[in-house]
């Protein structure tokens, strides 16, 4: 059986084959001025899944970029607040020692007191800071609050406990900014780890020099009350009342027992007590008012100077566990910001990785397109002679 191919079949075939070289010179020229490979994804759509994968992994890695930079300003501001709440603790820590002076008239503490004072509006300003961008440091994980209200009755936190996390590199999230409640209001007193008293009701002139713990055993975070049965005699209790030493004592000498040790001086009257405890918490504004507010009060009789120099030793003790916690703070905030630029260089190495694999799979080799589009441009040069030379092979051609 004979096969007839029409004139309009040939030229429609010549045709089709024209197109086809056209579209294929015009899709390598085009791949040469864009410089991508793929301009859609019927060109390789293996590739373009592959590209486009990668595209949402370079994306996150810019995202987490970002929060990186956020974050890093903001505890970098924490840092600085950190430091000026710790310098401010430091030199409320030297007025207290420098008021701890017999030698001192009630005008030059009340100047003390006065500073003091403004030591603390100034921590409340500090602990009030924001990050420039309207967003608190201290106040947890609230927003649009001022974490720190100052009033007669002392300073309240409106934050919260919260501390958010955030997300910096594929699988690691760093915290940012501590809560106000953990920064400024449960701060240790005492040594941080014991915490030494006198009753309120004390008569005599007793002070209460230094309180340690000697055997953490016997100890195990006991509360114990020395009282004095007499201005020289004392008994130790435990917080039962089950009695637990007894014994004479004069100035200056210490009193051992259940695993503490307590220093005083001075003259308590029978019925003194004072109480050695576990360190409780406290805000370091009230620490620092409640300096002021002692160096303030009159101190006319032996008990009353005896109340203001016990409250003056315990500010001392006070603060400067106030200011190591500052420092303990300053320590996590350097440590975080060291994960930071350990995210910063891990990114930087999954970029340039992402980087080189997007770039084989939609860049172009130019010396190989350069070769293809010289072959696509022959192959239609090729295309249009075969067609022309299609076209003069009528029939009528051959009559006349």
């Amino acid at each position: 059986m004979n096969l007839r191919i029409s004139t309009a079949g040939l030229h429609a075939q010549g045709l089709n084959g024209l197109l086809q070289r056209q579209q294929e010179l015009a899709r390598t020229q085009q791949e040469m001025i864009s410089g991508t490979r793929i301009n859609r994804a019927a060109d390789d759509p293996a590739a373009a899944a592959n590209a486009q994968r990668l595209d949402h992994a370079v994306a996150a890695l810019e995202q987490y970029d970002r929060n990186s930079g956020l974050l890093e300003h903001r505890l970098r501001l924490q840092e600085g607040a950190l430091e000026d709440a710790g310098d401010s603790l430091r030199r409320a820590r030297e007025l207290a020692i420098q008021a701890n002076n017999a030698a001192l008239s009630p005008t030059d503490r009340a100047l003390l007191a006065a500073e003091l004072r403004e030591l603390h509006g100034g921590l409340v300003a500090i602990a009030n800071r924001d990050d420039g961008n309207g967003w608190q440091l201290f106040a947890g994980s609230r927003d649009g609050v001022t974490p720190f209200s100052n009033s007669d009755g002392g300073v309240t936190y409106a934050g919260d406990d919260g501390q958010n996390l955030v997300d910096v590199a594929a699988g690691l999230a760093v915290a940012d900014t501590d809560a106000g409640s953990d920064v400024f209001m449960r701060v240790r007193t005492g040594d941080g780890q014991v915490f030494g008293s006198a009753a309120t009701g004390n008569t005599g002139s007793g002070v209460l020099q230094s309180t340690a713990i000697t055997d953490q055993t016997a100890w195990n975070g006991a509360t114990l009350r020395v009282e004095f049965t007499a201005a020289d005699s004392y008994r130790v209790l435990d917080a039962g009342g089950t009695e637990l030493a007894t014994g004479t004592w004069q100035s200056g000498e210490s009193i051992d027992a259940g695993g503490a040790r307590i220093t005083l001086t001075g003259a308590p009257a029978a019925g003194d007590a004072f109480t050695v405890e576990r360190a409780p918490t406290r805000d370091v504004f009230a620490s620092v008012k409640a300096l002021a507010d002692a160096l303030e009060a009159p101190a006319a009789t032996a008990a009353e100077r005896a109340r203001r120099d016990n409250a003056i030793s315990g500010s001392i003790a006070d603060l400067g566990t106030a200011q190591d916690h500052m420092l303990s703070l300053r320590a996590g905030t350097g440590a975080r910001l060291a994960s930071l630029d350990s995210a910063s260089d891990t990114r930087g190495a999954d970029e340039v990785s992402l980087s080189a694999t997007l770039s084989q799979l939609r860049d172009v080799d130019y010396a190989k397109a350069a070769t293809q589009l010289a072959l696509h441009a022959t192959a239609l040069e090729a295309a249009q002679r075969t067609i022309v030379r299609v076209q003069s092979l009528s029939l009528f051609d051959r009559l006349g």
